[in-house]
C-alpha cells in the first residue's frame, strides 16, 4: 500500500510537471561534463605510458569520474556463455574465461596520479537484451559481480585508495518490455549486489546508468510506476547514483521527448526514500540507426555513416542544457571514444573548451567555403578532389551529394589530411555538392563542384 501511495504521488508530480504552466526548472549544475564512460576493448592494449596521457587529456578536459565498463562480459548462451574478462582476477566463475588483457591496474594507477575518481564496471552477459531479469542467469550474473566487488577490492582497494572510488552496474536497465516485466527479478539481484558491497566497503556507491526507450517499451506512466516500485524496493545508500543515458546517440529518444523523459527520472527519484544522486549522461556521439518506431528497428533507414560518430555539439550542448535543470552532475558516453585529442579530431574538444570558457555559449562562425573543387573522371569512377576549408575550430568533416541525393559523409578523423573522394563507377555527368561541417555544426552550405 506504501508503494501505491508513492506511485500515485509521483504520477501526480509528473503530470504538474507536464503541464505547459509548470514552472520552470531552476537549473541543478553547469551544462558541461565531469565524467566520462570507457569500454574495456578500447583500452586493453594499452601501456601505463598510453593510460598517463589519456589521463592527462582527461584530466584537461574537466574530467573527475571515469567509468569503466564491463571488466567480465558473458557471451550469449547460444555461443556457449564463455565470459571474456579484462583484469587478472581470482573469482572462480571467470577463471577458465578469455583473458583480454588488464584494463583495471593502469586506470587505477593513471587516474589514482591525476587525481580522476573511479567506478568499476562489473559483469554484463549478452543474453540480458533477450532475457533481462527473467529465469537464473540474471541472478548468476549479478552473484559473479558480487564476488568481482570483493576480488576486486581486496587486490586494490588499499593500493588505489584514492582511485577506486566506486562500483558501476552494467546492465542497463531500461522501459523495455522485459526489463518491465522482470523488475522483481532486477530488484532482487541488485540487491544481492548492494548486499556484497556492504560487506567490503558500505561507504563506496553504486552506479546505474539506465536509458528509456520511445520504441517496443512501456510508455512514461507506466514507465514511471516500475521506477517508483524499483527505488522503494531496492536497497540504496545515501549516496548512490541513478546517472540515466539521455539516449539521444544511440536514437532511442528523439530530442523533442528529452525533456519529457528527464521530469520522468526527476519524479520517480524524488521517491527513494535514500538520498540517491540523479545525474545525466549525455550522449556526445551520433548513431548509424534511423530514427523512427518499426521502420527504424526493422527496416533502419540510410544514414549518413555507418559506424557511430563524434556528435556536433549544437545537439550535445541542447542535451546537457536540458539535463542541466534536472541532473545535480553530468557525465558523458564518451569522452575518451569521441573527444580525446589522442583517438578523434581535436576540433571537437577544442570547440567544447571555447564553449566552456565561453560561459556555455556555443562558436556560430561558419566555415569559409573549400576551394579549388575538382572532379575528374578515372578508370575508377569519379575522383573529387578540393582544398581545405578554413574554419576558426577546424573542420569536423564534409557532406558530399550527387544528383541532389545524399552520397558520402568524410569524416575528418585525427591526423587525417587528404581532401578527396572517389565515386565508383560513375559518370562525369552527375552533379556534385559538396559542404563543410564544423565541430559546432556550423556548415559553409552547399557549393556545386562542377
Amino acid at each position: 500500500m506504501f508503494t501505491f501511495s508513492k506511485i500515485i504521488s509521483a504520477v501526480l508530480a509528473f503530470v504538474m510537471m507536464m503541464l505547459p504552466t509548470a514552472k520552470a526548472p531552476e537549473q541543478q549544475c553547469k551544462p558541461e561534463f565531469s565524467g566520462s564512460f570507457i569500454q574495456s576493448w578500447m583500452t586493453c592494449s594499452w601501456d601505463d605510458e598510453r593510460w598517463a596521457e589519456e589521463a592527462e587529456n582527461m584530466k584537461e578536459a574537466g574530467v573527475e569520474y571515469l567509468v569503466l565498463q564491463s571488466l567480465a562480459d558473458m557471451g550469449y548462451k547460444a555461443d556457449g556463455g564463455h565470459w571474456n574478462v579484462y583484469y587478472d582476477t581470482d573469482v572462480e566463475a571467470l577463471k577458465d574465461g578469455t583473458y583480454g588483457g588488464d584494463c583495471l591496474e593502469p586506470a587505477l594507477k593513471a587516474c589514482q596520479e591525476a587525481g580522476i575518481k573511479v567506478f568499476v564496471g562489473l559483469s554484463m552477459f549478452d543474453d540480458f537484451w533477450n532475457e533481462s531479469g527473467m529465469g537464473s542467469l540474471y541472478q548468476d550474473v549479478c552473484r559473479v559481480a558480487g564476488d568481482m566487488v570483493e576480488d576486486i577490492y581486496g587486490k586494490y582497494g588499499e593500493k588505489y585508495k584514492d582511485s577506486l572510488y566506486g562500483w558501476y552496474f552494467t546492465p542497463e536497465i531500461s522501459n523495455g518490455l522485459l526489463c518491465q516485466l522482470s523488475i522483481s527479478g532486477i530488484i532482487k539481484g541488485i540487491n544481492h549486489l548492494i548486499d556484497r558491497i556492504n560487506e567490503v566497503d558500505a561507504a563506496k556507491p553504486l552506479l546505474m546508468s539506465p536509458f528509456y526507450s520511445e520504441y517496443i517499451a512501456t510508455g512514461p506512466i507506466v514507465t514511471l510506476s516500475n521506477y517508483v516500485r524499483f527505488f522503494d524496493k531496492v536497497n540504496f545508500r545515501d549516496g548512490d547514483i541513478f546517472a540515466p543515458q539521455d539516449a539521444i546517440g544511440a536514437k532511442w529518444t528523439r530530442e523533442k521527448n528529452l525533456e519529457m523523459t528527464w521530469r520522468l527520472y526527476k519524479a520517480a527519484v524524488d521517491t527513494c526514500d535514500a538520498d540517491i544522486k540523479l545525474w545525466a549522461n549525455c550522449e556526445n556521439f551520433d548513431g548509424a540507426v534511423a530514427e523512427g518506431v518499426l521502420e527504424g528497428l526493422l527496416s533502419p533507414k540510410a544514414t549518413e555513416h555507418t559506424s557511430n560518430v563524434t556528435a556536433t555539439l549544437d545537439t550535445f550542448v541542447r542535451q546537457m542544457d536540458i539535463a542541466s535543470k534536472y541532473a545535480e552532475n553530468i557525465i558523458t558516453f564518451s569522452y575518451n571514444h569521441y573527444y580525446s585529442p589522442s583517438n578523434v579530431n581535436p576540433a571537437f574538444i577544442n570547440t567544447y573548451y571555447d564553449y566552456v570558457a565561453k560561459g556555455y555559449q556555443l562558436e556560430t562562425l561558419a566555415p569559409q567555403a573549400p576551394e579549388n573543387m575538382k572532379k575528374q573522371q578515372t578508370e575508377n569512377g569519379v575522383e573529387l578532389s578540393w582544398d581545405e576549408a578554413e574554419d576558426n575550430m577546424g573542420i569536423a568533416y564534409y557532406r558530399l551529394e550527387k544528383d541532389g541525393k545524399f552520397l558520402a559523409r568524410i569524416d575528418k578523423y585525427y591526423g587525417w589530411e587528404e581532401n578527396s573522394y572517389t565515386d565508383e563507377n560513375a559518370s562525369a555527368d552527375s552533379i556534385y555538392t559538396i559542404e563543410a561541417v564544423d565541430a559546432a555544426g556550423n556548415t559553409t552550405g552547399k557549393i556545386t563542384i562542377g
